[in-house]
């Protein structure tokens, strides 16, 4: 591109702005984190597809928009960190370092702080949006995962997984004024428009608990699918939707009445849901898939999905609002561009150059993830071959006991092979799950937990470098 054209270019623009009398509006995106890749897909809701890839931490899970729809937080589960994305850029502008095992994460309505519930460490630290640095942490329940701010900022609500509790927090203060004993193992919470209802579903125990928040007590206990991982409020508070991991199906709830009135089915392994800000559709990731799944409201039926890489997970408040232009910045803008253009010319050259090179090694990347998840599933089918052989197909006591006793075997030698890898952890956690399961008697769940673990265990012992991401 010439100097001439680039000046005539800038020209052409600057008058294109400068006549526009309104702002153009535009459907909102949506933030979907891939815990396996370590990377948010930006999807344009109004096409049903991904714009762009933002790279985060590791294993990223829980995703907050800031009100003006400016920034978007995401929770890092695997490197303890918060990545903070210019929604203008798609591009992390910040890293603010957490507490151990970040979840979740959501924004005070008033976008002054951001809050992120540290699982391992029993904590909720809060971040201070305007400098991105963490100013505080207080203590919650056993293990918190999802949590949410009421529509008038004055309380927090953050589901505690190890509890079977909901810390009801008071933000001005950072202090629990209230638990709520909820089902087995809450995962995600969502609050009513209106902040009357707070709804936490329980993965335990297949259900969703109905909080009165005047109250802070439990008024309706609803029955869902298998093992729901997420929930969310139409922006009119006349339903409620839970995604059901274990089911695959979308539980759709009339709130006037707390009764399931529809159960579409969308695709196994959904983690979290979100409703568009409009309400006119909703959204679900399938971690298992690869996909996230679209769901019109009037008829509460699937109409599409749209692929993203592996390991998603919509979990939170992920839809981010376009933010309104500013004429005055954008003249600005084009003035300095004006007084730029040979320098431009310069540096468009030179990315150019630079961009050959990233293009060469994203191919090499993409080449290199994809010979790890080869490698991931065939070590997957090899324990699972294993297993069957040694142990058949007969998920009782017996069996569960013994794949959890080489479970255990295997962990010990990750443990000493490699006492500091960062994994380590992850494995620990699905053991546990497992063990959790046995003492339920739901030796299904309990063997697939065991088989998880024993396979990340392999996986450190062979410091393969692949990392699989936590799953539940």
């Amino acid at each position: 591109m010439t100097k001439h054209t680039l000046g005539r270019l800038v020209g052409i623009v600057a008058a294109a702005v400068l006549a526009a009398a309104t702002p153009v509006l535009a459907a909102p995106f949506a933030y979907v984190t891939s815990s396996f890749t370590h990377d948010v897909s930006v999807i344009d809701t109004a096409t049903n597809t991904v714009v762009a890839s933002v790279p985060v931490g590791v294993s990223p899970f829980g995703v907050a928009a800031h009100p003006a729809g400016s920034h978007v937080y995401v929770a890092n589960f695997g490197s303890d960190t918060v990545s903070v994305i210019s929604t203008a850029t798609n591009s992390v502008m910040a890293t603010v370092p957490v507490q151990d095992g970040p979840f979740g994460v959501t924004v005070h309505p008033s976008g002054t702080r951001a809050y992120v519930a540290n699982q391992f460490s029993d904590t909720i630290s809060v971040i201070d949006t305007a400098t991105n640095t963490a100013v505080g942490t207080f203590n919650v329940g056993s293990r918190p995962l999802g949590l949410v701010v009421n529509p008038a900022g004055t309380r927090l609500y953050v589901a505690n997984q190890g509890a079977n509790t909901v810390s009801v927090v008071d933000t001005a203060t950072g202090t629990v004024v209230s638990t709520v004993r909820v089902g087995a193992s809450p995962f995600g919470v969502a609050v009513a428009p209106d902040g009357s209802r707070v709804y936490v579903v329980n993965s335990g125990s297949r259900s969703v608990s109905v909080i009165e928040a005047a109250t802070n007590t439990v008024t309706a206990t609803v029955t869902v699918g298998s093992f729901p991982l997420g929930v969310a409020v139409h922006p009119s508070g006349s339903h409620v939707y839970v995604a059901n991991n274990g089911s695959g199906t979308i539980s759709v709830i009339a709130a006037a009445t707390n009764t399931v009135v529809a159960s579409p089915a969308a695709g196994i392994g959904l983690f979290g849901i979100g409703v568009a800000p409009s309400g006119s559709h909703v959204y679900v990731a399938s971690e298992d898939l690869n996909r996230v799944y679209v769901m019109a409201t009037a008829t509460n039926t699937v109409t599409g999905n749209v692929p993203v890489p592996s390991g998603p997970a919509a979990f939170g408040l992920f839809f981010a609002e376009p933010v309104s232009c500013d004429t005055s910045e954008l003249e600005r803008a084009l003035a300095a561009a004006q007084d730029s253009l040979a320098v431009c010319q310069r540096d468009l050259a030179t990315a150019n150059t630079q961009n050959g090179v990233l293009a060469a090694q994203n191919r090499a990347l993409a080449a290199e993830n994809e010979r790890l998840r080869n490698g991931q599933a065939s070590s997957s089918a090899l324990v699972h071959a294993l297993v069957r052989v040694l142990f058949g197909d007969r998920p009782n006591a017996e069996v569960a006991a013994a794949v959890r006793d080489a479970t255990r075997a295997e962990l010990g030698a990750a443990r000493a092979a490699r006492p500091h890898d960062p994994r380590l952890r992850e494995a620990q956690r699905t053991f546990d799950a497992g063990v959790a399961a046995m003492h339920r008697g739901d030796w299904t769940r309990a063997i697939s937990e065991f088989r998880q673990a024993y396979l990340l265990a392999g996986l450190i012992q062979n410091d393969s470098g692949a990392r699989r991401g936590w799953r539940r």
